[in-house]
């Protein structure tokens, strides 16, 4: 199901058995051409490592690319917590871009992830 409450901002909810199993949010980068950022992907832990997570960023990622957007990013934390986010996001064709020391927090360094879309 995908819910587009205004132009820009964008929800696409996963569902199995009629039932929301996973949502991401995406919407157009702020003063950018063709540019996006998803800003968050979650599945529910009993879905997890089941494909939703992947079958949800393919399938933004092909229809960004369809309406002839050009990239998206995403960003993680560079905690080793998050080493598996960080593992998802470079198998499906993102690319480690861009590091900002401290700014979650003291330690907690900004990690951000680019994919081309054309």
């Amino acid at each position: 199901m995908l819910l587009e409450p205004s132009a820009e901002d964008v929800w696409l909810v996963s569902e199995k058995d009629g039932q929301p199993v996973g949502v991401a949010y995406f919407a157009p980068e702020k003063m950018t051409r063709g540019t996006w950022n998803l800003y968050f992907i979650a599945v529910l832990p009993g879905s997890q490592k089941k494909g939703v997570g992947a079958t949800m960023v393919e399938h933004i990622a092909g229809m960004l690319s369809e309406r002839g957007e050009r990239l998206l990013l995403v960003e993680t934390a560079g905690l080793d917590d998050f080493d598996y986010v960080r593992r998802f996001y470079q198998s499906h064709e993102f690319v480690p871009t861009a590091m900002i020391p401290n700014f979650y927090d003291d330690g907690v360094d900004k990690v951000i992830f680019t994919r081309s879309l054309t």
